[in-house]
């Protein structure tokens, strides 16, 4: 027998506490080999194909599964380290976080009563919708409004409010309840036939109608943010994305929002988006008839729910050829659903607010969550810095800001008489610009009283939100050393790409590859409000391209040249105003955001020369 201190010695393994991360199989095989020779009591360890050796194998590589697995399962509870949707939706659910889903196209809708429409309130149905060239867009709420005048008319109240959004209508299956507390409703819809169908059912347009047993009448549910703030007879559900990408309507338990009772029925309505196919440019739908959309249960839902049926004249094949629709600017993108990453960066704002906002960030990631189909950038200030930096502004490059249409009209729009609970939120749309010298597009009245809309019941009551329309400044290629900048001088000037003596890479190609950075440096996408221009990185970024020895830009009317890439930027509703040489990096203020004056050409502006 040996001695207590053989054993111990022969257990010592003198590793360090964290050494087992830099075992696998083949490491920890050759550990056991050693360990086996130095007893000198086995053999056939070192002989491939005997018994022990296998025995070693299967040790070897199970071991190596098992920390495989220990890695991803240790790391993968903790909020910081989560890399997978599935754990990241599964831990986020404990406080109450709900990750966004894939958004689909929106697009405002104009519309011009003829002299035919007579006077009177008129409603849109629900799920009516249009078809332009095949492309299906709705309405996923009742619209009403006014026709005054006994002529042609401008329907503001509609022109303001209404939004369209692309998909066709979808029905779920009805749900029989069982009364059971905290009752769930997976909705899962996916296409059996055709596995590259990538239509996806798009996020804040299902509807919920609970016909109950009580009285054998449909009600119309509420979606609300926590049940957990309702009383015992809301109508009200929560809906998720839950970590396999499906969304879920949870009901009430009578004590925080309304049973269901056994045997209700639960009807869910929803918008499957045609994803990338739905999305249409400016003026598709002018001139295109409008469609009722029509089914028993939701002509059932339709009469149980719609209040006061005979004080409104509903729109139907009749009456609506005497409405010309338009769609005055291009649908929206589409959002895809929160990432990982986007979720470990918003999870924490959100559950600081409580579901309240009140601070600047908690407004901006609010609206990024919820409008990240139709926002590109949003910057929200108090009126201490609205009236201190962008009201200044104007007064600074002598203009008054009372006259300018932008500050007014948003003023008069939204603006209560009292300013100082103000907050202002400055958006800019996602957008592409495809001509040159034309100005990018501001927020649509449509798409900014659903910003209104969004905040109410979240905000503080005696907040007012104001939206804002950004101050957007052009960049082109240009340097100059007089002492009044004008705009002229961008045509004066190229960027002059030195290529190196020893590399006969195509003057085409390298003219693209610069342009390319160029366009891409200013593109929307990779702009926000406020940021930090980095204009010395796409310089680097320039040189760094195989065959360029160096860049300059050169206005050679004025026998001017700057070592490097220099742009003109200039505020294009005032530019004799507000106009500067920029060449290194520049933060803007929040107001303001960039992009290039000419993108179509720029590549006429830059000439390739030999070293």
């Amino acid at each position: 027998m040996p001695t207590s201190n053989t054993t111990n010695d022969f257990l010592n393994f003198n590793l360090p506490q964290d050494a087992y991360v830099a075992f696998d199989a083949v490491s920890l095989k050759d550990y056991i080999i050693d360990r086996l020779n130095e007893n000198e009591k086995f053999t056939d360890q070192n002989y491939e194909g005997s018994n022990l050796a296998a025995v070693i194998d299967i040790i070897a590589y199970s071991y190596h599964v098992l920390l495989f697995y220990l890695n991803n399962t240790a790391s993968e509870v903790d909020f910081d380290q989560a890399t997978l949707y599935e754990n990241m939706n599964r831990i986020v659910k404990l406080i109450g976080y709900k990750p966004a889903g894939k958004q689909t196209s929106m697009v405002p809708i104009n519309g011009v009563a003829s002299a035919g429409l007579a006077p009177s309130n008129y409603t849109i149905k629900k799920y009516s919708y249009f078809l332009a060239g095949g492309v299906q867009y709705n309405f996923i709420d009742n619209i009403s409004f006014d026709k005054v005048a006994a002529g042609p008319e401008t329907l503001t109240t509609l022109n303001n409010n209404a939004i369209l959004y692309q998909g066709s209508i979808g029905e779920y299956p009805d749900y029989i309840a069982q009364g059971e507390k905290f009752e769930v409703l997976p909705i899962v819809v996916e296409n059996l036939v055709n596995e590259a169908d990538d239509r996806f059912i798009a996020d804040n347009t299902l509807s919920v109608a609970v016909k109950e047993t009580a009285d054998d009448t449909y009600y119309q549910y509420k979606e609300v943010d926590s049940l957990y703030l309702t009383t015992s007879v809301d109508r009200v559900y929560e809906k998720r994305l839950n970590e396999d990408g499906n969304f879920e309507i949870k009901f009430g338990n009578g004590v925080f929002g309304k049973i269901l009772a056994e045997g209700d029925t639960v009807a869910v309505d929803y918008i499957l988006s045609d994803n990338t196919e739905g999305i249409i440019s400016k003026n598709i739908i002018n001139g295109n008839k409008l469609f009722v959309y029509d089914s028993a249960r939701r002509r059932a839902i339709f009469n149980d729910t719609f209040a006061n049926k005979q004080d409104t004249t509903f729109l139907d094949i009749t009456n609506s050829p005497y409405i010309t629709f338009n769609n005055p600017v291009a649908s929206s993108t589409l959002a895809d659903e929160e990432t990982v990453d986007q979720i470990r960066q918003n999870a924490p704002k959100l559950f600081s607010s409580q579901l309240r906002l009140v601070s600047e960030s908690d407004y901006e990631t609010f609206f990024k969550k919820n409008m990240a189909n139709i926002l590109q950038s949003v910057k929200v200030v108090d009126n201490d810095s609205y009236i201190n930096e962008y009201i200044k502004y104007f007064y600074d490059i002598c203009v008054d800001a009372n006259k300018v249409n932008s500050v007014i009209i948003n003023q008069v729009n939204f603006a209560d008489s009292c300013d100082f609970n103000n907050i202002n939120v400055f958006a800019v749309p996602k957008f592409t610009l495809t001509e040159d010298k034309t100005y990018p597009p501001d927020l649509s009245v449509s798409f900014k009283n659903l910003i209104v809309d969004l905040s109410k019941g979240k905000k503080i009551v005696s907040n007012s939100v104001v939206p804002r329309d950004p101050v957007y400044m052009a960049y082109g290629l240009g340097i100059s050393n007089k002492g009044t900048l004008e705009v002229s001088d961008l045509d004066n000037t190229k960027l002059y790409v030195v290529r190196e003596t020893t590399n006969k890479i195509n003057k085409g190609t390298l003219i693209s590859r610069v342009s390319s950075l160029i366009k891409e440096f200013f593109l929307a996408k990779n702009n926000t409000l406020g940021e930090n221009l980095k204009i010395i990185d796409l310089t680097n970024s320039i040189l760094s391209l195989e065959g360029i020895k160096r860049i300059y830009t050169s206005n050679k009317n004025e026998g001017v040249s700057f070592e490097g890439i220099s742009f003109i930027s200039f505020n294009p509703l005032y530019p004799e105003s507000d106009i500067s040489v920029i060449n290194q990096d520049v933060t803007l203020p929040y107001f303001k955001f960039p992009y290039l004056y000419s993108p179509m050409s720029v590549a006429n502006r830059i000439e390739v020369i030999d070293e």
